[in-house]
């Protein structure tokens, strides 16, 4: 069995990405394949000879500007209905191209499926449950009595509160979405959680892998830290919050949601 003509593992590098060979393996290395290829906006001699050591292709961004036009982009690099935008410092389980395919089967009109995770250090070490990931599980609990939502109201629900899903363990159903410009160049940080909202809009469902089938890296380079740092983190997700509620409660959730960011460090 071949998942490459179903699914591509699409790997976001960027600068001296040190973890980027681990991550190549772990695309790879599924029990069932996927197609695998690099984009990046910043070509380097590790990135195209990862790439020419492993022979997968790597496409360049002729039209860097920002981190939404960087993952546009990659989604478009894509030939294949499902399409993981993966990111560099992460690793996938064995068994998540399996996975997100059986999740198509069981839901032609899916949007996206997303998955729990855990969370590991810069050692590959499992990460203790913190604040952030507790956080995020209980916004995702109407998923964890119904793993598929079709309805705008309960897609919506997840989102109303902060942004839950993990966006490396997205899986996009493109021939679903018919439409690459996911992400709003306004945003540096909330861009998934805008877009989540806006698929909100569309007809298709949301469906959730409850096991985890991805190991999500922490660690201060990520650009999360970075917006933490900078206080951008929390004025994006007053932006978003501020579609979804009066402006006073959006500052309130704003100010909450920010105090468990600090568990990233």
């Amino acid at each position: 069995m071949d998942y490459r003509d179903q699914h591509t593992f699409v790997i976001m590098a960027y600068k001296s990405a040190p973890y980027l060979e681990t991550t190549i393996e772990s695309c790879l290395n599924q029990t069932i394949p996927s197609s695998v290829c690099i984009a990046t906006s910043t070509p380097n001699e590790r990135i195209l000879g990862l790439g020419q050591k492993y022979n997968l292709p790597v496409y360049t961004n002729p039209d860097h500007r920002n981190i939404a036009g960087d993952w546009s982009f990659a989604i478009s690099c894509a030939q294949t209905p499902l399409a993981t935008l993966a990111d560099q410092d992460d690793l996938y389980h064995p068994d998540f191209s399996s996975t997100v395919v059986q999740c198509l089967e069981k839901n032609p009109d899916l949007l996206i499926c997303f998955s729990h995770y855990n969370e590991i250090d810069e050692e590959t070490q499992k990460r203790p449950l913190n604040a952030t990931l507790l956080v995020k599980i209980l916004l995702l609990w109407p998923f964890y009595i119904k793993s598929t939502f079709r309805s705008r109201f309960w897609r919506r629900l997840i989102l109303r509160l902060g942004d839950p899903i993990c966006s490396p363990a997205v899986t996009y159903h493109l021939a679903q979405i018919k439409d690459h410009s996911l992400f709003d160049e306004n945003y540096a940080i909330a861009l998934d959680w805008d877009a989540w909202l806006r698929l909100c809009d569309l007809e298709g469902a949301f469906s959730y892998i409850r096991r985890p089938i991805l190991d999500h890296r922490i660690h201060q380079a990520t650009q999360t830290s970075f917006g933490i740092q900078g206080g951008k983190r929390y004025n994006e997700d007053l932006k978003v919050l501020q579609r979804l509620w009066p402006n006073w409660i959006a500052r309130l959730i704003a100010w909450a949601y920010s105090a468990s960011y600090h568990s990233n460090h």
